[in-house]
C-alpha cells in the first residue's frame, strides 16, 4: 500500500503542468467537446488553390524582364539628369559644347583652303591600292623665257637660233675642161625659226613634259662671196629627260635653193635648182647645240641653157655650233663670222 502510493506520487511530479488541472481552476474554462472543429469545418480538396491557379515560369520571366527594363530606364533618367544642359541663362539652347569634357560623336574635318582637295597621304594610299608607282613628288619650276627657248617644260614653242660652222665647199666646173673641179675651206652661217610641236609627251606625277617635238623650220643660210641660200623642212628634237639641262638629239633635213652670188664683184640673184641639205646635232638644255651636216646643190646646165644661167654642181660638209639667239653669244659668233667671210674668204 505505501509502495503504490509513493509511485503514484512520483508520477504526479513527473507530469506536464498542462495536464495538471489548477487547484483554482474551474472545469468550465476548459473546452467541450462541442467547440471542438468538426471534421466538416476542415478544408476541402476543392478549396486548395489547383495547379492552374499557381503563377507559371513564363509569367515569372516576363515580370523580371519588365524590372530589368524599369531599372534601365531609371539609370537612363538618372543620366540624363545628371549630363549638362544645352539651355543658356535666359533659356535658349546654346551650341556651344562643354569644355570639360571631349565632344562624343562625328565631328566635322577641318575646312581646307582649296585645291588639292586630298593630301599627299591619300594620294600615296590611292597609288599603293592600285599598285601604281610613287608619286616623284616634282617641284613645279617655270619653263625658260616663257618657252622662248626650247625646254621639256614647255609644250609648243617658236624659236631662233643662229649657227655657226666651219664648210668645206665644193664645186664642179666645166667638164670639159680637165681638173675643172674647185675645192676650199670656207664658213657657213645660218638663221633659222623653228616651230615646235610637242609630239609625244610623258605624264609625271601631276605634270607633263615633252619628250619629242615636230615642226616646220625655215632658214636663210649665207656663205662666202656673198653667196646666200634659203631652205625649208622639218625640225625634230627629241629629250633624253625631263630636267632644266636635259640633253636633246636634233635632227633637221631642208629644200634649199640659192638666192644670191657674186658675180664680177657684183651681187646677183641667181635662179637654182632645188637642192638639200640635212643635218644632227647633240643639244643640251635647249641653250645651244653641236652639229654636223651637208648640203648639195643640183646643177642647171642643160646644152640649150645660155652659159650665163648655167649653174654647176656643189656643195658642202660643215661642222659647228648653234644656239639660241636669246643668250647672245650664237647670234654675236654669227654674225661676226659672217662679216669675216666676206671679206677674207674668195672661192676660186
Amino acid at each position: 500500500m505505501i509502495a503504490w502510493l509513493l509511485v503514484t506520487s512520483l508520477a504526479l511530479e513527473l507530469a506536464p503542468a498542462t495536464d495538471r488541472a489548477a487547484p483554482d481552476e474551474t472545469t468550465a474554462d476548459a473546452p467541450s467537446e462541442a467547440d471542438a472543429p468538426s471534421e466538416t469545418d476542415a478544408p476541402s480538396e476543392a478549396d486548395a488553390p489547383s495547379e492552374a491557379d499557381a503563377p507559371s515560369e513564363t509569367d515569372a520571366a516576363a515580370s523580371e524582364t519588365d524590372a530589368t527594363a524599369s531599372e534601365t530606364d531609371a539609370a537612363a533618367s538618372e543620366t540624363d539628369a545628371a549630363a549638362p544642359s544645352d539651355a543658356g541663362p535666359d533659356g535658349e539652347a546654346t551650341s556651344e559644347p562643354d569644355a570639360a569634357g571631349p565632344i562624343e560623336g562625328p565631328s566635322d574635318p577641318a575646312p581646307r583652303e582649296g585645291p588639292p582637295y586630298y593630301s599627299d597621304e591619300d594620294i600615296d594610299a590611292l597609288r599603293e591600292r592600285y599598285e601604281l608607282p610613287a608619286d616623284p613628288r616634282l617641284e613645279p619650276r617655270k619653263p625658260k623665257w616663257r618657252c622662248l627657248i626650247p625646254d621639256p617644260a614647255c609644250g609648243f614653242g617658236i624659236e631662233l637660233s643662229a649657227t655657226t660652222a666651219y664648210a668645206y665647199r665644193t664645186r664642179q666646173g666645166n667638164i670639159a675642161v680637165d681638173g675643172a673641179f674647185f675645192q676650199w675651206n670656207s664658213t657657213r652661217v645660218a638663221y633659222d625659226m623653228w616651230f615646235n610641236f610637242p609630239a609625244h609627251v610623258q605624264t609625271v606625277g601631276t605634270y607633263k613634259f615633252t619628250r619629242l617635238t615636230l615642226g616646220p623650220k625655215i632658214s636663210i643660210v649665207a656663205g662666202d662671196s656673198k653667196d646666200l641660200w634659203a631652205n625649208m623642212g622639218v625640225a625634230l628634237r627629241y629629250w633624253f629627260g625631263t630636267g632644266k639641262w636635259a640633253p636633246a638629239l636634233e635632227f633637221t633635213s631642208a629644200l634649199s635653193f640659192k638666192l644670191a652670188g657674186e658675180d664680177d664683184g657684183l651681187i646677183k640673184t641667181e635662179r637654182s635648182p632645188v637642192g638639200i641639205s640635212a643635218d644632227i646635232g647633240l643639244n643640251v638644255g635647249g641653250w645651244g647645240a653641236i652639229i654636223v651636216g651637208g648640203q648639195y646643190d643640183s646643177p642647171l646646165a642643160r646644152e640649150e641653157i645660155p652659159e650665163k644661167f648655167r649653174v654647176s654642181a656643189g656643195g658642202q660638209i660643215f661642222v659647228g655650233f648653234r644656239g639660241n639667239i636669246l643668250w647672245g653669244v650664237p647670234a654675236a659668233a654669227a654674225v661676226a663670222t659672217h662679216a669675216a667671210s666676206q671679206r677674207l674668204i674668195t672661192q676660186p
